[in-house]
């Protein structure tokens, strides 16, 4: 039983409401759908009951819900046991990120600025959705948090570190695009695309995006790793829209086409509780 889909359920069954999970979830409702309905099929029986009213329990939901909030406490009290376990040494900082920022952009950074953390020690943890991100740093289990928190409704300290453009990915030999120097936005709306999970800010952004423009984004895979989405357009499997970052990582076969009229940009930003551990951070992104 996947972690984000208890989540999933527990906010729906508590709000009532598919709409207002998936707002305080920050996915779509689609997806929201997706992933009860994936908890329903692996415990063989029906969990909501749907409505144009809102949502009510099954039997079975009842019984889950009870069951599902000493999971999900007993699941936080061991992410936060291991945590300080692996700290025995005490990490002076930790850092939680998506695996893009946390392996292509916050190694380089920290290089560069060893000289103004001199003996700073500093970890970095990978997450794949805004929840356990959010509650990992409320619980204490990082320090900070980069992603792009717009929108996001949170009481923590929040400072801009950099900003991104996105991209269109595709293989250097792609029948339609690989010629391409800039692509429209009218040019591959209806295009089926390979795209990271819904839980991440930059699924999050490109959704926002279509649904501005009121188009729906066609998906034909989802990947967690956006270096998984790479190594398919590497193989002429599959075209993506990607931040600017992925650049980085791309291979000879792979190339970025900008996106002409694509307004939206990630906005990525440092989250602490404490304005101190801000200003720290201070002293690794003064750079960017």
């Amino acid at each position: 039983m996947r972690m984000d889909w208890l989540v999933a359920f527990r906010q729906t069954a508590e709000m009532k409401s598919l709409t207002k999970a998936s707002e305080l979830l920050h996915i779509s409702q689609p997806a929201l759908s997706k992933q009860i309905r994936n908890l329903e099929v692996e415990l063989g029986a029906p969990l909501l009951v749907r409505s144009t009213t809102g949502v009510t329990l099954t039997p079975a939901g009842h019984i889950l819900l009870e069951g599902s909030k000493n999971i999900l406490n007993e699941m936080n009290a061991i992410r936060r046991e291991i945590a300080l376990a692996q700290d025995e040494g005490k990490s002076d900082l930790t850092i939680g990120s998506w695996p893009s920022i946390a392996t292509i952009f916050l190694p380089g950074q920290i290089a560069r600025s060893q000289q103004a953390i001199g003996q700073l020690d500093i970890k970095f943890r990978v997450f794949y959705c805004f929840y356990d991100l959010l509650t990992s740093l409320e619980n204490g289990i990082i320090d900070a948090a980069l992603f792009d928190d717009r929108g996001v409704n949170h009481s923590f300290f929040s400072t801009p570190v950099f900003s991104e453009k996105f991209f269109m990915f595709v293989n250097v030999d792609h029948p339609v695009y690989g010629n391409k120097d800039e692509v429209s936005f009218d040019e591959i709306k209806h295009e089926n695309f390979v795209m990271l999970t819904e839980g991440c800010d930059a699924r999050m952004l490109i959704d926002q995006e279509f649904s501005n423009r009121n188009e729906k984004m066609n998906i034909a895979l989802e990947f967690e790793l956006g270096q998984s989405i790479l190594g398919y357009i590497h193989a002429n499997l599959g075209i993506s829209i990607l931040p600017e970052i992925f650049i980085i990582q791309m291979k000879n076969t792979t190339k970025a086409i900008p996106i002409a009229d694509f307004g939206t940009v990630r906005e990525i930003s440092a989250i602490t509780r404490e304005k101190s551990v801000n200003r720290q951070l201070g002293f690794i992104f003064d750079s960017v």
